[in-house]
C-alpha cells in the first residue's frame, strides 16, 4: 500500500489489489477515511472526527488529478 501523500498530519495511501471505484485511504492518529476520487465523495470513516473527515476531504479536492493518476499507475489492468 504505497503512500502517495502527505498532507496537513495525513498520510494518503492506495492499496494494491483494491477494489473500483477509484478511491484512497486518508489516515490520521489512528482514524480512516475512505474517499472516491471521481466524483470526491467520503465513503466511509473510522473515528474520525468531523472536522478531520472535512479536512480528508479538503486535501483529496486539492490534490485530485495527483491521486488519481497514482490510482491509474497501481491499478494498471483496470
Amino acid at each position: 500500500m504505497p503512500t502517495v501523500l502527505r498532507s496537513h498530519g495525513f498520510v494518503v495511501k492506495i492499496f494494491f489489489n483494491d477494489h473500483a471505484p477509484a478511491h484512497v485511504h486518508v489516515l490520521k492518529s489512528g482514524t480512516e477515511v475512505v474517499i472516491t476520487l471521481d466524483p470526491v465523495i467520503v465513503l466511509r470513516c473510522w473515528r474520525a472526527s468531523r472536522r478531520d473527515v472535512a479536512e480528508a476531504r479538503k486535501v483529496v479536492e486539492k490534490n485530485r488529478s495527483i491521486l488519481l493518476k497514482a490510482w491509474r499507475e497501481v491499478h494498471v489492468d483496470e
